[in-house]
């Protein structure tokens, strides 16, 4: 991985009002319409995104339970919103800007229209993958938060409403309590290899479990398996910081439900802990969140128990070349002599064309989930050099 993209809510530091003032202002969103079902496509490239309306335009929007909702700065210039005020903002990769606030007026998603939907605007530029899968933003907690949203992989559809009970095929689904904390993110209980720890349910986040630093300091001398990304990079709204990412193996239980050898994420001055968007291919997840309450249902009648396997890299396309951008520690690769900075020349014996940052990303993503062997050619010292790494598993 390149970058582990994990888009949440930042702590927020006014300018002109209180905290709490801000905080009721972009939490105000309302709907008009009772009694609803509706139906939503969705793709899915690492996050969940789907289409919004706003400004009478339509857009691709991550949509992000631990995030507020954001629209691009492309987007507020071809409008003319109403500029409520100013933020600083501080992201989970330690980065901060001042923020406008926006007053959106009617957002839409599907046939569904929120009312006085206020959102920060962000720059897409700065955050190179997000771009890749995004034009109009992040759909965030304020929106999601007073009604249900069934998030259905197989069928590739959320399924929103008011009314739990027009949701069909509940039976089996196994209910977690949840709190809203002041920021509307919604947390839950859970126990890590042994021991009790608050997750945030965050959509936003493409890692299983991200353990903020400071909780992260009560697993990593008991973890069984551990090691770190040599490369490794977080990439918020905000942007892009890189720097080592250490990783160890955890057995995740919630109430009567076990994520046995999932891989952790950490990093020095990552505050949050969070639960991402992965479980998503396992598990039908309907949030009502209002109730304060999700459900997890079994895809299949007994998921299949994961392991973490990879080739142990991962590629980028960066200024104008084909580079490996991670290795995971003690793997192949890293025995075999990859480090970041590599510049490919081709994959399995083929060269590599594609255009840009984006369509090269998607690629390398696709190749990397689906092949079992891979042989590289890198430049080491100006040499060409042939490596063959099969996928392995880390723990």
């Amino acid at each position: 991985m390149t970058a582990i993209l994990c888009l949440v809510f930042m702590q927020a530091y006014c300018q002109l009002e209180t905290a709490e003032d801000i905080r009721k202002l972009v939490n105000d969103v309302g709907i008009e319409k009772r009694d609803f079902y509706y139906e939503i496509p969705f793709e899915y490239t690492g996050e969940i995104i789907i289409k919004g309306g706003v400004g009478g335009e339509t857009y691709d929007f991550l949509f992000d339970t631990g995030g507020y909702t954001m629209i691009d700065a492309a987007v507020l210039q071809r409008n003319n919103f109403t500029v409520l005020g100013k933020q600083l903002l501080s992201s989970t990769n330690g980065l901060a800007r001042e923020t406008d606030i926006v007053n959106t007026g009617n957002f839409t998603v599907g046939d569904l229209v929120f009312n006085n939907v206020k959102a920060y605007c962000i720059e897409l530029d700065n955050s190179p993958k997000l771009q890749c899968m995004v034009d109009g933003g992040i759909i965030g907690s304020a929106i999601i938060q007073n009604y249900i949203w069934q998030i259905d992989y197989p069928n590739r559809k959320i399924i929103v409403t008011d009314n739990i009970e027009r949701l069909s095929g509940m039976e089996g689904a196994v209910r977690i309590p949840v709190y809203l904390n002041n920021n509307l993110q919604p947390y839950f209980m859970s126990r890590i290899n042994g021991r009790s720890q608050w997750l945030m349910f965050d959509t936003g986040c493409a890692s299983p479990l991200w353990i903020g630093d400071k909780d992260a300091e009560n697993f990593i001398d008991m973890a069984l398996a551990k090691t770190r990304i040599i490369g490794g990079s977080v990439e918020t709204h905000h942007g892009k910081v890189t720097d080592g990412i250490n990783v160890f193996k955890a057995d995740c239980v919630i109430n009567d439900l076990r994520f046995d050898a999932t891989p952790a994420y950490y990093r020095d001055g990552s505050g949050l802990t969070l639960f991402g968007n992965p479980v998503i291919k396992d598990y039908i997840v309907t949030l009502n969140f209002g109730n304060g309450e999700m459900y997890f249902k079994p895809i299949k009648e007994i998921p299949v128990a994961k392991q973490w396997d990879s080739f142990g890299f991962s590629l980028e396309y960066a200024e104008g070349y084909y580079k490996v951008a991670t290795v995971i520690a003690g793997t192949t690769a890293e025995k075999s002599g990859l480090a970041p900075g590599d510049r490919v020349t081709s994959i399995n014996g083929k060269k590599i064309i594609c255009p840009d940052f984006c369509d090269c990303w998607q690629k390398f993503s696709q190749l990397l989930e689906s092949e079992q062997e891979i042989a590289l050619t890198i430049l080491k010292n100006g040499k060409p050099r042939q490596i063959k790494i099969k996928k392995e598993k880390i723990f």
